[in-house]
């Protein structure tokens, strides 16, 4: 291992993009083993896995570990694979891949679940995370390491009337006109920042493309009264109500520049087990987005995972483009070779200001730690070779590390540190 592996590992982490319970859910939840799949259910159900066969009450634990197995065998060479594998031997000593096996550590998992301490042993003793965002939809967070980002799609995916009543019990207003509607958008805003909200969310491309027009106050306004006269069951097609979703979006940009929010976009790959829209993933590329990047040259624009696997145009976007920031969130352990890949280019290519190197993404503090652990030999490695090459000097790299995994997101976020 070089000085800069040594001077990474001991880094403080600003850990910019997770999707973690609380603790106390957690404990609530009587989370498990089979609790902890998150990515890894991805690639068992891609290697043929029914979807929840993982989950649920109605199986008996034995019977889940067999099936667990069945599937590892098919899929235990992904870097998903691999990330469990890392977090179950070093936070839990567990190496028995057997149905035995896999019941003892089971009763371990539990127990952490309920250890008052467990998260601050992961997170800030042994990851050394000082802050993580966390993705949980909820501002309600009560716990110190956490700060709240909230998806915001839920105030622009509006298909039937049944939505704007979601939208209106969040804010605790009645709309009776689309003005009023953008009132009501607007106070949860500006409540969620009051209760410490560090960005916004926009993850529509996992239901619809990333492409915007660019629509008349009168267009949208038309779709949504259309949605006011409509029953709680009956609603419009995604095609009808796009001009609304249009509209809101453009708002939503808008307010957030307004609040001094940076906005992150999801750009790229979809998880297969959440995805909503059959995995279109043309609807990901990050290139659609430059009619609002041109547009919006006040705002702080931070495109989630690198685009990958539009990452060439990604980089060039971000290079050219002052309002945009980009993210390392998820890119590792989808492949730590094409991660390596794009840090390579983007330190020859981007400000490095505008870099942002580790999000977790995961929604259990186990998957976070063996994440962090891979990131943190991945860039090391890269900003060795970088040494090496004559392309940086030492004390520059080590400087490049402390921006990307700490420094810039406290600028970016505006945090008080």
């Amino acid at each position: 291992m070089s000085s800069i592996h040594d001077y990474i590992s001991e880094l403080r982490i600003i850990d910019g993009h997770e999707h973690l319970a609380t603790p106390q859910i957690r404990q609530r939840e009587q989370q498990d083993f089979f609790s902890l799949m998150h990515y890894l259910d991805s690639d068992f159900i891609t290697a043929g896995m029914q979807r929840g066969a993982l989950s649920g009450r109605l199986r008996s634990d034995e019977e889940k570990a067999a099936t667990f197995l069945q599937y590892w065998q098919r899929a235990n060479n992904t870097t998903y694979a691999n990330m469990f594998r890392t977090a179950m031997k070093d936070l839990y000593g567990f190496e028995d891949w057997t149905v035995q096996g896999i019941l003892e550590v089971n009763d371990k998992v539990k127990a952490a679940t309920n250890n008052p301490d467990w998260y601050r042993e992961v997170l800030y003793e042994r990851s050394k995370i000082d802050l993580a965002f966390t993705l949980i939809q909820t501002t309600q967070l009560d716990y110190e390491l956490f700060r709240p980002i909230m998806f915001l799609d839920f105030t622009f995916k509006l298909r039937t009337l049944k939505d704007i009543h979601d939208v209106e019990n969040a804010a605790g207003v009645h709309v009776h006109s689309l003005p009023g509607y953008l009132e009501a958008v607007d106070a949860l805003l500006h409540r969620y920042k009051q209760e410490g909200m560090v960005a916004t969310k926009l993850g529509h491309a996992y239901w619809r493309s990333l492409a915007s027009t660019n629509p008349t106050f009168h267009e949208a306004e038309i779709v949504f009264n259309r949605l006011l006269g409509y029953t709680l069951q009956d609603g419009l097609s995604k095609e009808e109500t796009l001009a609304l979703q249009d509209y809101l979006i453009h708002f939503i940009i808008q307010r957030s520049i307004a609040y001094d929010l940076p906005i992150q976009i999801h750009t790229g790959h979809h998880e297969s087990s959440v995805s909503g829209n059959g995995n279109i993933l043309t609807n990901s590329n990050a290139e659609l987005l430059l009619p609002l990047l041109a547009q919006y040259r006040d705002a702080k624009f931070v495109l989630l995972h690198c685009g990958f696997p539009y990452h060439q145009s990604y980089l060039s976007i971000a290079k050219n483009y002052p309002n945009v920031y980009t993210d390392f969130t998820w890119v590792h352990i989808i492949s730590p070779t094409i991660g390596k890949q794009i840090l390579h280019q983007m330190i020859e290519m981007v400000p490095q200001s505008k870099i942002q190197g580790f999000g977790g993404d995961y929604n259990h503090i186990e998957g976070t730690y063996a994440h962090l652990k891979l990131v943190q030999n991945i860039v090391g490695d890269v900003l060795t070779e970088k040494v090496q090459e004559g392309g940086m000097t030492e004390k520059a790299a080590m400087e490049f590390a402390k921006r990307i995994f700490r420094d810039n997101l406290i600028e970016i976020y505006q945090l008080d540190m």
